[in-house]
C-alpha cells in the first residue's frame, strides 16, 4: 500500500518592531531558498514603503491594493512566472482609500481578513508556502495577518533598543493574539556585526523567550552583502553567505 503524505499549506509572517531591520530582504530571500523544491507565493503587504517592483523588475497591472478595495480578484493579482516555482502579489503606496488601509476600522479589516481566509483557503492545493512581507510596528492589518499566520518570524537588529522595542510589540500585539489563534513566534537577529557576540545575542533571546518566542538564529551583516546590496542585489545566489545563513535558520524552524 501506498504512504500518503498530508501537506499542508504554511503561512509565514515576516515582522519587526521598526524599518530597517531587513525584513523584505529576508521574505525575498526566504522565498527564494523555499521556491528552489516547493511551490511559493510571496505577499507584498508594507504599503508605506513597498519595495517588490524594484526587486524583482516587475511592475504588474493590479495590485494587492485592488483586491483591498475590491476592484480585483485574489487570481488576478497574483503575479505568475516571474520566477520559476515562485508567484508573487505586489503592492504600491497609492492606496484609495488610503484612510482604510491605514486607518482603525475594524469591521473594514474584518471584512479584508474573511476574503484573505477564503481566497488563501482555495490556495491550498496551489502553494506549500505563503509569504508575507509586514510593514514594521502595529498598525491594524497586522491583527489580520497574525491571525492567517502559522509561524511568525519577529526581525530585530542586535541592540538594547530594539530588544525593548521588541518586547513591546510582544506585549502590545502578540501577547494579546496568542490566547485566541494558533501560530509559533520565531527570534532571527538580523545584521549582526562580524564579531563575537554570542553572548549577548543569547542573553536578549533569553529575555524575550520569556515572552513564549522560540530562538532560531541570526544573520550576520558582512561588508561584501552590504556592497552588493547597495548595488541593487536583493535576491542571493543558494551559495551565498546570506542564503546559507537563512538555510540554517529554516532548519531551525523546521518549516
Amino acid at each position: 500500500m501506498k504512504n500518503w503524505v498530508l501537506i499542508i499549506m504554511k503561512k509565514i509572517l515576516i515582522h519587526s518592531y521598526k524599518g530597517g531591520t531587513g525584513k523584505t530582504t529576508v521574505a525575498v530571500n526566504l522565498a527564494n531558498i523555499l521556491s528552489q523544491k516547493t511551490r511559493v507565493l510571496l505577499i507584498e503587504n508594507d504599503f508605506g514603503m513597498p519595495t517588490f517592483v524594484n526587486i524583482f523588475k516587475h511592475e504588474p497591472k493590479v495590485y494587492f491594493n485592488d483586491f483591498c478595495k475590491d476592484s480585483a480578484t485574489f487570481n488576478e493579482i497574483i503575479q505568475a512566472g516571474i520566477k520559476p516555482n515562485l508567484d508573487i502579489i505586489f503592492a504600491k503606496t497609492q492606496f484609495d482609500p488610503s484612510a482604510e488601509i491605514m486607518g482603525s476600522n475594524q469591521a473594514w479589516f474584518l471584512k479584508l481578513l474573511e476574503k484573505m481566509m477564503e481566497n488563501l483557503k482555495a490556495c491550498e492545493d496551489k502553494y506549500d508556502y505563503v509569504i508575507f512581507d509586514t510593514p514594521p510596528g502595529w498598525q491594524l492589518i497586522l491583527v489580520n495577518l497574525i491571525a492567517l499566520a502559522d509561524t511568525v518570524i519577529l526581525l530585530l537588529r542586535p541592540n538594547s533598543f530594539e530588544v525593548s522595542g521588541t518586547k513591546q510589540l510582544l506585549d502590545i500585539l502578540y501577547k494579546r493574539a496568542k490566547p485566541s489563534m494558533s501560530f509559533d513566534v520565531n527570534l532571527l537577529f538580523n545584521q549582526v556585526p562580524e564579531v563575537d557576540m554570542e553572548n549577548d545575542l543569547e542573553t536578549w533571546a533569553k529575555k524575550l523567550q520569556l515572552e513564549g518566542i522560540k530562538y532560531v538564529g541570526y544573520i550576520s551583516c558582512s561588508c561584501h552583502t552590504a556592497y552588493e546590496m547597495a548595488h541593487e542585489t536583493t535576491i542571493f545566489s543558494l551559495e551565498h553567505e546570506f542564503s546559507r545563513s537563512l538555510q540554517q535558520v529554516i532548519g531551525n524552524l523546521k518549516i
